[in-house]
């Protein structure tokens, strides 16, 4: 009885795994907020900002990687994302590779920010694109 029991529930586990994988693979919907125009930053009355110091959050946030670091890789990554009308930061991607282990760290860092204060315009917050140019220098 007992291994029936067992075999049941491992079974069942088996199948909602396969199921809650196969639920994440598929796309999400647009939310409302993704459907609304995005604009660049100037066609807006305000820009978005980060919060804080970004010079402080770099330092404090920021590493070489040790692969890019192996093979001598060097440069500025530029990452784009869109910050939100509620300041979070999405569509995180660099469009042209510096180096994949300086790419990834870029893009790590911008996706472990705090919110920004999103652009305005005509006083409400819209959402808008951004780059972020992140310089990678070998000492």
């Amino acid at each position: 009885m007992k291994k029936n029991i067992i075999i049941a529930i491992a079974a069942a586990m088996l199948t909602a795994g396969t199921t809650v994988c196969h639920a994440q693979t598929q796309q999400k919907p647009q939310t409302e907020q993704q459907q609304e125009p995005v604009y660049e930053q100037d066609k807006v009355d305000k820009r978005a900002e980060f919060t804080g110091s970004m010079l402080q959050f770099m330092m404090q946030n920021l590493k070489f990687p040790k692969e890019a670091e192996k093979a001598g890789a060097s440069g500025t990554v530029r990452v784009h994302f869109i910050v939100e009308k509620d300041g979070t930061l999405t569509d995180v991607k660099v469009p042209d590779s510096v180096h994949p282990a300086l790419d990834a760290e870029g893009i790590r860092m911008v996706k472990a920010m705090p919110k920004w204060q999103p652009a305005q315009l005509k006083g409400k917050a819209v959402r808008s694109k951004m780059m972020l140019a992140i310089p990678f220098r070998l000492k």
